[in-house]
């Protein structure tokens, strides 16, 4: 995919090339509860670190520092095959890297292994990396080739503005990530009428160009969106990028949030995780509202409906999951069985934060219990 856009002579113009990538599934072993996989975005290592779990088999190459035999000679960096037995698994977001670390099993070459030694496996993003687990579950899989989807789509650039400032965010799998707020020069008395607003516009578009998004929304209260919309049909859009435009009664977090609950948004990118956990937190908080009836929250309650067989769609928290683990997949797995829809929301954005506030799992039922 080529972004370009150019304007008239005396303007900048811009050329980006960009490649949209995808998770990598090399092969998925259901039987032997194996996966061979290779992350290509951020989003990708998040996932990872939900499905690997302690006592996963993990494989892959990492790099270790080998000091030297003779005096005064420089360490020398060297490129190991591992396999670890997962003890913990983080995901540094900052660094965009997913670390596995734990009890050496096996690797090459061997003469610079300790087998049964303590190390850790950084996953890096073009990396394959190995799991062999002790049970591939089946919403594991789905979550797999749900990321491998995901990224297809491309990335989604959310932009508030108005006169005064703009902030712009991706739409990720895990949260929004802020990425700018420019700043107009305006404010109030002290902006001048003959202050040119292209100018303002201009920095937005470069930084949107930049990002390369596939699509972006643009946002916001007031006529800034709309002078924005007639800037760049004068100005010329960046080709590969297609621009949407709805309307918010804020700008900078409020605003971005409220553009995450918007009907824009789905219609646009419905098959977003991030979208659709926050639909479905809002219809569970909505049936609460109205006492329905169809709603159950918190473990005791929950499980108690998955016996029953009265849960339509679960919703859990990833940390929830985490920290509860035996008995929550357990739990998953049994309404899954029943043809539940099974989701686990990210604990990290609002609507995680709502869920948990719940006590971390909730269910919409398809019958009333009471």
């Amino acid at each position: 995919m080529t972004v370009s856009w150019t304007g008239s002579r005396k303007r900048k113009a811009i050329t980006i090339t960009a490649e949209v990538v995808e998770m990598r599934i090399l092969k998925i072993d259901e039987r032997d509860s194996f996966l061979h996989l290779v992350p290509e975005v951020e989003d990708d290592l998040w996932h990872l670190e939900r499905i690997v779990e302690k006592g996963d088999l993990v494989s892959g190459i990492t790099d270790r520092r080998i000091k030297p035999k003779s005096e005064g000679g420089k360490p020398e960096r060297i490129k190991l095959y591992l396999t670890i037995e997962a003890e913990k698994v983080d995901f540094h977001r900052f660094s965009g890297k997913l670390r596995v670390s734990g009890k050496i099993v096996e690797g090459k070459p061997a003469e610079l292994l300790e087998i049964g030694s303590e190390h850790s496996l950084e996953v890096e993003l073009g990396r394959e990396i190995k799991v062999k687990k002790r049970l591939l579950k089946k919403f594991q899989v789905d979550r797999i080739r749900k990321a491998a989807e995901a990224t297809k789509t491309g990335k989604t650039l959310l932009v508030v503005l108005d006169d005064e400032q703009a902030s712009l965010a991706l739409l990720k799998e895990f949260a929004l990530e802020e990425v700018a707020n420019i700043k107009s020069g305006r404010s109030g008395k002290q902006f001048k009428a003959e202050d040119p607003e292209p100018k303002y516009f201009l920095e937005v578009l470069e930084k949107i160009a930049g990002l390369k998004p596939e699509r972006a929304v643009v946002a916001g209260p007031g006529f800034s969106k709309d002078n924005f919309r007639k800037f760049l049909e004068a100005r010329g859009k960046p080709k590969g990028t297609e621009f949407f435009f709805a309307s918010t009664n804020s700008v900078g977090k409020t605003g971005l949030q409220e553009l995450v609950k918007g009907n824009i948004l789905e219609k646009i990118v419905s098959e977003m995780q991030l979208v659709k956990e926050t639909g479905l937190v809002e219809k569970i908080l909505a049936e609460l509202g109205k006492e329905s009836g169809l709603v159950e929250y918190g473990l005791k309650e929950v499980a108690n409906a998955v016996s029953l067989g009265a849960v339509e769609t679960l919703l859990v928290a990833d940390k929830f999951l985490l920290e509860n683990r035996e008995t929550v997949e357990k739990l998953m797995q049994e309404a899954e069985g029943q043809r539940a829809k099974v989701h686990l929301v990210n604990a990290e954005h609002e609507a995680g934060k709502q869920l948990s506030n719940l006590g971390g799992i909730a269910a919409l039922l398809r019958y009333r219990l009471k």
